[in-house]
């Protein structure tokens, strides 16, 4: 399976209590005039790893919550991550014993739980349930192709009829219920995104390398050249809580498999199939020149490019200054002649090379570093 998993949420329920209390802060509610217990709240905890990774965790004492991106925890980057359940299980299993908590349990079946009266019933079971995941891949569409890639993907709807929004570095487009949306999450039952995976590193470079060694800022940088020259754009799918609760076979550890989710993960990649995008680059008078040796210095080149815009612009150029003839005689060479009026049906094309992008799967690069379980201590 190429996906990998990148983001995950984990709740389990303990019935029968017991369990340390683990959090930020605890809140007790009580009713002032009877001094009757209301309720008690705690909020996560942010469990802390090295180069600014984290998870989120929480105990009641009858309920455990873990969230995070398993994939990155100890790690300065995912560019790769975990591709089963069951790695990512393991990571925060080592998490929670830390804490003196018990692990989260695979569930053996599945139940029908009390409700409220006219409440839909609830579905339980005896084992942890997955709450939110994110799938993710990686995609290459070649160096410099990632933003011509994104604006095209950006005129596609997806799923039924989700809308695209590009972002305004041009660098992410996502998909979401507008009526729903909250800026970088989607809708409350799901969020797509592609987005350029070398502006991602980039972005965060400083603050996962702060304290690094030279070895591993070597090779993050080395990651953000190989995103670069691969054009790596990222997919990434999130499942959020709605979504898993109307598909419940999903919902269940120990009860649920990757392949699950496989059906749920093609809208994407079923619109761009129906998209064909061209990248096209361009070179300026002054590059040709210099291309074509006519000019042997930057300075030469924009000098005569700056005589041919006028010429574009219809302004009237003085044929007695002796510079007049140095730049014609360049700019003949390129197929302009400026003596003659301008005529746009007549100027030569100026487009280097002009392609159909092509999306392909990312390859692994053989030096790449995959998370290992047996090496994710927890902080």
């Amino acid at each position: 399976m190429d996906w990998f998993i990148d983001r995950l949420t984990v709740h389990q329920e303990y019935p029968e209590g017991g369990l340390p209390v683990v959090g930020k802060h605890g809140i007790l509610r009580h009713d002032i005039a009877t001094g009757e217990r209301l309720s008690d709240t705690v909020n996560s905890r942010q469990h802390e790893g090295s180069y600014s990774s984290s998870v989120q965790i929480r105990c009641t004492g009858s309920s455990v919550t873990v969230s995070g991106n398993p994939s990155r925890f100890n790690r300065s980057d995912n560019l790769w991550g975990f591709t089963t359940i069951e790695q990512c299980m393991q990571v925060y299993n080592q998490i929670l014993a830390e804490y003196d908590l018990p692990p989260f349990a695979r569930c053996t079946g599945v139940w029908h739980g009390q409700s409220p009266d006219g409440k839909r019933a609830r579905m339980i079971s005896d084992g942890a349930v997955i709450r939110h995941i994110d799938w993710t891949r990686n995609h290459a569409v070649g160096q410099g192709r990632e933003h011509a890639f994104l604006r095209g993907a950006s005129t596609l709807t997806i799923g039924r009829g989700l809308q695209p929004h590009l972002y305004p570095n041009g660098a992410t487009v996502d998909w979401g219920t507008h009526r729903l949306r909250v800026r970088g999450q989607g809708s409350s039952y799901r969020y797509d995104k592609l987005y350029i995976k070398a502006h991602d590193l980039e972005t965060h470079r400083d603050k996962r390398l702060k304290g690094a060694s030279r070895e591993e800022i070597t090779y993050y940088d080395r990651l953000i050249e190989y995103c670069k020259d691969c054009g790596i754009v990222r997919e990434e799918q999130s499942k959020k809580a709605p979504f898993l609760k109307k598909h419940l076979t999903l919902a269940f550890y120990g009860l649920t498999s990757e392949q699950d989710f496989r059906p749920h993960l093609t809208d994407i990649e079923t619109a761009l199939k129906r998209l064909e995008v061209n990248h096209v680059t361009y070179e300026t008078i002054a590059e040709q020149l210099i291309a074509k040796g006519i000019c042997t210095s930057s300075q030469s080149a924009n000098a005569t490019e700056s005589y041919a815009l006028k010429w574009l612009h219809g302004t009237p150029l003085d044929r007695s200054k002796s510079q007049y003839h140095v730049h014609r005689g360049r700019l003949l060479q390129l197929g302009l002649d400026i003596s003659m009026p301008h005529d746009i049906s007549r100027l030569p094309p100026q487009v280097r090379s002009s392609e159909v992008i092509d999306l392909k799967p990312a390859v692994m690069p053989s030096w790449y570093r995959l998370p290992r379980v047996a090496q994710l201590k927890a902080a």
